[in-house]
């Protein structure tokens, strides 16, 4: 899309991309580690079943309704932030929980 625009533009929507990729693998991962402590298999299930039918919807926003997409898109990057700072934090204390029960001295909160 950029290529006719010079260097300067792919550059950019390269770099565009690429976050707005890393910061999806992210919030992915971390949701899924946080999923996956469940005993359960039905909250995975549900969770593919949610992660497939958003797919398909953004798809047909993003042709239909690019505007309205681009808002989206907005609102589900800043969400994706705020989800991982939060499952990361959820899982630092996890690990911190896992080290007291198998008899290893506390880490010191931040």
């Amino acid at each position: 899309v950029f290529g006719a625009d010079g260097g300067t533009m792919t550059l950019v929507a390269t770099i565009l991309g690429g976050t707005l990729a890393a910061t999806s693998q992210a919030a992915k991962t971390t949701t899924r580690a946080a999923i996956n402590t469940s005993p359960e298999p039905f909250s995975n299930v549900a969770a593919s079943l949610f992660e497939d039918g958003l797919v398909v919807g953004i798809v047909w926003l993003a042709v239909n309704q690019p505007v309205i997409f681009g808002v989206v898109l907005l609102v589900a990057v800043v969400l994706m932030v705020l989800v991982t700072i939060l499952l990361v934090r959820f899982l630092r204390a996890a690990i911190r929980r896992l080290k007291t029960w198998f008899g290893a001295e506390p880490a010191p909160s931040p």
